[in-house]
């Protein structure tokens, strides 16, 4: 049922969307669906549980069998195509699962961005000597609100522009230092 939920989102807004149409599309029966989900919203919350498992299968195991704690400031430094390109890549392919998770208010707030905080973020900052739990929290949503405002545009537009341009694009905004060529 998450597979149909997905394809249908792919051509209507998530609030648009009926459950004997989600059913219909998996081919199942009504009493199926409410033997698994009390309503659509517990369908899309599996829904996005199982993206950001795959956002982050997305990665190999690039992020997973990192240790932080052994790398260099230098080697800290995720707005690299190393790490853009599988995410870019993801949200392309998810496309509309990414807007219905950012516009909607559909999907319960922060499950992924939490799951980035501690496992990408908190070590970095720490690696840097920012421990301060508020200051993280703080720095964390700033970096992702500003990726994520780039990421929507992209989206918005039909992820037109070629994802190493967009690459360049978060680089620059992130390291303007880095003058990165577009």
């Amino acid at each position: 049922m998450d597979d149909a939920l997905v394809a249908l989102l792919e051509h209507r807004e998530f609030k648009n969307i009926s459950i004997m149409e989600v059913c219909e599309k998996a081919g199942v029966n009504r009493s199926t669906f409410y033997a698994h989900y009390e309503n659509l919203y517990d369908l899309l919350k599996e829904t996005q549980e199982r993206a950001v498992s795959d956002f982050f299968t997305s990665f190999g195991s690039t992020l997973s069998s990192a240790d932080f704690s052994e790398m260099t400031a230098e080697e800290l430094i995720f707005i690299t195509p190393q790490y853009l390109v599988p995410y870019l890549s993801f949200i392309k392919k998810n496309r509309r699962l990414y807007e219905v998770y950012n516009n909607s208010g559909a999907f319960p707030i922060g499950d992924m961005d939490k799951q980035l905080i501690e496992k990408i973020f908190v070590p970095i900052y720490a690696k840097n000597g920012v421990t301060d739990k508020r200051i993280v929290e703080y720095m964390s949503r700033y970096f992702m609100s500003g990726v994520t405002a780039i990421t929507m545009e992209w989206v918005r537009q039909g992820c037109e522009d070629d994802i190493l341009f967009l690459c360049e694009v978060i680089s620059i905004c992130v390291r303007p230092s880095m003058k990165a060529p577009l």
